[in-house]
């Protein structure tokens, strides 16, 4: 069967392939999609250019702030906060530590951790001694460790006399004279110086130096002082009257080397020798009624 062509039109070629004119229409209709789509696209990528600018400039500014901040606390000294009027005065300065009433010492601990105290020198006398209701404690004199600690002797049935303080009883305004003593240790049980936690206002005791005995009088009852907040004036005096000064450790045992949280304080007041009595001369009573003469 033959094929009927349009007038004018020549037979096709069977076997014709698609030329170079066929891509160059599809890659034409193919350039025009793309462009059309560049052309919508500006709008939306114009605005995330424009977010992403901002959000590097804030950054910018950021940095600039905080570098600036930086520089001008790194060339101030330092210095504390301003207080706030606001505040109680216990927030704004360290008060000194209140003590507490007693000379209550926990009966669980022992302390364990030794020290070696820093041993003084007895000046002008060769020996010192303590009695309390007759029993009798040797003192020995000790200094300040290099660290700052009044360290007594180990063994706890002796008792430290700090060299730098004054001679106990002795007179004028010497200030006053400090003893110290362990409280107990493992292996040793309870030291002489646990008889200082349970002295009451109005006991005596003696202190001998080369053994004549000067009595003191307990002025203040025990009370106790956390380990490492200031002592009070009495016990570092070195101008006023004489007092003695009684330490040993106490409150609630933590352990290590701290042992015992407090210090236990205790003061007391040499007592005056009574005056010698003056024998009345004849008729002086009559004169003078009963109140003898001195």
């Amino acid at each position: 069967m033959s094929t009927i062509l349009p007038s004018g039109a020549s037979d096709p070629d069977p076997e014709r392939t698609p030329d170079d004119s066929d891509y160059a229409l599809e890659s034409h209709a193919d350039v025009a999609d793309e462009t059309a789509e560049r052309k919508r696209r500006p709008w939306w990528v114009a605005i995330a250019v424009l977010a992403i600018a901002l959000v590097l400039v804030q950054l910018a500014i950021y940095n600039f702030r905080n570098d600036s901040y930086g520089e001008e606390a790194a060339q101030e000294p330092s210095a504390t906060a301003p207080e706030d009027p606001s505040a109680p005065e216990s927030a704004q300065e360290d008060e000194p530590a209140v003590p507490t009433e007693g000379g209550y010492v926990d009966p669980e601990g022992a302390q364990e951790v030794p020290y070696e105290p820093a041993p003084g020198q007895f000046v002008g006398f060769e020996g010192m001694a303590m009695s309390i209701g007759g029993d009798i404690a040797a003192v020995d004199p000790v200094q300040l460790t290099d660290t700052g600690a009044l360290i007594p002797p180990s063994d706890v049935s002796r008792l430290g006399w700090y060299s730098a303080s004054a001679v106990p009883g002795a007179d004028g305004a010497v200030g006053s004279s400090v003893i110290t003593g362990h409280i107990n240790y493992q292996g040793q049980g309870a030291g002489y110086a646990a008889r200082f936690a349970n002295m009451n206002v109005g006991d005596e005791f003696e202190i001998y130096i080369d053994g004549t005995p000067q009595t003191f009088r307990v002025s203040k009852a025990p009370y106790r002082l956390p380990k490492g907040s200031d002592f009070p004036p009495e016990v570092n005096d070195s101008t006023g009257p004489n007092r003695l000064v009684l330490i040993t450790c106490g409150g609630q045992f933590v352990g290590g080397a701290l042992g015992y949280a407090d210090n236990i304080i205790t003061i007391a007041e040499p007592v005056a020798p009574a005056a010698p009595q003056v024998p009345q001369g004849p008729g002086s009573g009559e004169e003078y009624g009963d109140v003898p003469a001195y």
